[in-house]
């Protein structure tokens, strides 16, 4: 029972862990594609061998695991969807589709991660909060980030133009009442990763036995929850004007280069975690191997302290406590006094049972007192 409970608790663990190396190799692409959708929503060219390195580690990181979390397939879409974006933005509209394509495909890989490796499902109240920051959150606030800048880059030319017809100018106003809306859902949705983050680490905290997490991963924590307040204010979920594309992208990048230094030491946090369940969960199967040694030796003692139990009542029984015995019958041993037995002449000479017979005294003195008649000496 020990063993059988411990080796799937050890087991999950190790494909957790599996799951935790993956995600850092995603890590590393999805910052790569995010400024790449950047680039070329801005109209700035976008160079395929930024990707190369990127995608490489996750590709390595699918043939380790991919066949057993079951990701072969989407990451194989992913990496055709990549391959195939334009690398010089034309169409503003159509690059942020194209890549917005690209960034869904990612967070949904994300999410196959976090839930084949078992993280996603796994009871511990530490594990599973690190988990949803790392996996769930801060992938979510960097992807928005992005779509955030890129819809104020797009917004930035349009004007409302009172000179045309009313027609027109009611169309210009739904656009642009169109724009700010997208504009404040994005913006939304930016604060409310960060904040879950935030909260997902005060549980994961609250949940420790320590009670603490390393000096820099707080740290990191700090500067990402300040990117994010300025690049998205908590509390303001509407937009009374476009906002100034520049300074929203140096707001994006700030929350993005805080969000790439968080997220790597949130999974070794992660990763440490894990490691030391299975520690545990190791130490539970060499218990439980001693514990069937013991019972094997506590079996075999017991086997062998009754065979020579039996043993010693059989000797004792042919022996007797002080010694041979003679058994009776005809099989046992020749009487002791026998003079068939060979010690015969070793042995002490036997009692007299005729000694003090009445009879046989009458008959000695009868024969004395004749031999005296007739004068023989005795």
């Amino acid at each position: 029972m020990v063993w059988g409970t411990r080796s799937d608790d050890s087991d999950l663990h190790s494909r957790e862990l599996d799951g935790v190396e993956y995600a850092k190799a995603l890590d590393k692409l999805l910052p790569v594609l995010v400024n790449a959708q950047s680039n070329a929503v801005s109209g700035k060219a976008v160079k395929k061998e930024d990707f190369t390195e990127a995608l490489n580690a996750v590709a390595d990181a699918d043939e380790k695991f991919g066949s057993d979390f079951g990701t072969s397939n989407r990451w194989s879409g992913l990496r055709a969807r990549i391959e195939t974006l334009p690398e010089q933005g034309s169409d503003q509209n159509g690059a942020f589709k194209n890549y917005g394509e690209a960034t869904d495909l990612m967070l949904a890989l994300y999410q196959r991660v976090a839930q084949a490796s078992g993280l996603r499902s796994d009871a511990d109240g530490v594990i599973s909060y690190l988990q949803d920051a790392a996996l769930e959150e801060i992938p979510l606030t960097v992807v928005w980030a992005g779509r955030y800048q890129d819809q104020a880059v797009i917004a930035k030319g349009f004007k409302l133009e009172q000179s045309g017809s009313p027609e027109t100018f009611q169309d210009q106003l739904s656009q642009a009442n169109s724009t700010l809306t997208s504009l404040a859902v994005s913006r939304q949705l930016v604060s409310e990763s960060g904040a879950d983050v935030a909260s997902d680490m005060a549980s994961a905290v609250d949940n420790s036995d320590s009670g603490t997490f390393s000096t820099t991963l707080l740290q990191n924590l700090d500067n990402f929850q300040r990117g994010v307040e300025t690049l998205a204010p908590p509390g303001q979920t509407t937009l009374n004007a476009i906002p100034v594309a520049a300074t929203v992208t140096t707001q994006r990048l700030a929350a993005q280069e805080a969000a790439v230094a968080l997220s790597p030491t949130l999974l070794d946090e992660l990763g440490k975690q894990v490691d030391d369940r299975k520690s545990s969960a190791d130490t539970g199967r060499i218990l439980a191997i001693a514990l069937l040694v013991i019972a094997v030796l506590a079996a075999i003692a017991s086997f062998v302290l009754i065979l020579l139990g039996g043993r010693r009542s059989r000797a004792e029984q042919v022996e007797g406590p002080g010694g041979p015995q003679a058994m009776p019958g005809p099989h046992g041993q020749q009487p002791p006094y026998g003079p068939g037995n060979p010690d015969y002449a070793g042995y002490p000479a036997g009692p007299d049972h005729l000694a003090g017979d009445p009879y046989m005294n009458n008959l000695d003195a009868g024969r004395d007192a004749r031999r005296e008649r007739v004068g023989v000496p005795r």
